[in-house]
């Protein structure tokens, strides 16, 4: 009796642990590009950049854009998304939104604002195992009540 309780303890503690790495791993898949995203909508400065160059392969190709800050100052950075339908050529004028603070933190505003749905999804995801897992590392069971009491 004894060794089964600290066996289902040990189940219990690996699935949690599980859980909170699957987290992680989606909060940093989702939540970074969808908090930058978010950052660079709200606080963003638009400007035009150029393509220069095409990073990846032939399917999915993600651009490398240069651009010019308000204070003169060239900048280039390689997309987070890569996208088959949309193509890019070397060349080409994008518009584009980078942080002020940080101008190595910039997107095209088509690619990032149609990867919203996909970072939004993920973070939850992430949310959700994130919470399973710090309710299976309670030593207590969780119970949820869901009748409704008269006063």
């Amino acid at each position: 009796m004894e060794q089964e309780k600290s066996t289902r303890k040990g189940n219990i503690k690996f699935w949690a642990v599980a859980l909170l790495l699957g987290a992680l791993v989606l909060f940093v898949v989702g939540g970074y590009p969808l908090i930058k995203q978010i950052a660079l909508d709200g606080f963003g400065q638009e400007v035009t950049g150029t393509v220069v160059e095409l990073a990846g392969a032939d399917r999915i190709q993600t651009p490398i854009v240069q651009f010019t800050t308000t204070d003169g100052r060239q900048y280039t950075f390689k997309s987070h998304y890569g996208n088959r339908n949309i193509r890019f050529t070397a060349g080409e004028q994008v518009q584009m939104r980078y942080l002020p603070a940080a101008p190595q933190i910039a997107e095209i505003n088509l690619l990032g604002r149609m990867n919203y749905p996909s970072n939004l999804e993920a973070a939850c995801i992430g949310s959700l195992l994130l919470m399973g897992g710090l309710v299976s590392l309670r030593n207590k069971p969780l119970t949820l009540d869901f009748s409704r009491r008269k006063n």
